[in-house]
């Protein structure tokens, strides 16, 4: 039997501890927390990223995340909640709510400088004129 997935979950075919939900979003305690209270939020469309979401959806995914968020500072209580997009290993738009009352309680976006010549090489590419 396979894995269950993001769609079993917002389909209600697979038990979750969940949050909030609305029409279109299910948000759930990650089984596998960073942290006591990382909530995950996804579509309940199957949609393969944040980012192949169109702009209504969009919008009202980070309406929804950003009521959540400050539900979950309010009440657990929290100094921050973080944000992550990983878009990766689930191909279903989602993003990760982690509470947070230091630096360093999330894994970091650090890696090791760039040479300033690819940086240069970066930014041409992203400016660029079509």
């Amino acid at each position: 039997m396979s894995a269950p997935t993001f769609a079993d979950i917002v389909a209600g075919t697979v038990p979750v501890h969940v949050v909030a939900a609305d029409a279109d979003h299910m948000a759930w305690l990650a089984p596998r927390p960073v942290r006591p209270g990382h909530v995950i939020v996804a579509t309940r469309a199957v949609v393969d990223s944040v980012f192949d979401l169109d702009a209504a959806a969009n919008a009202r995914l980070w309406a929804f995340v950003r009521e959540l968020a400050r539900t979950m500072r309010e009440r657990l209580p929290c100094e921050r909640v973080c944000v992550s997009v990983i878009g990766w290993v689930v191909r279903h738009a989602h993003v990760h709510l982690v509470p947070t009352d230091a630096p360093g309680q999330v894994p970091g976006l650090d890696g090791p400088p760039l040479p300033a010549a690819e940086m240069d090489a970066l930014v041409l590419r992203l400016t660029a004129k079509e």
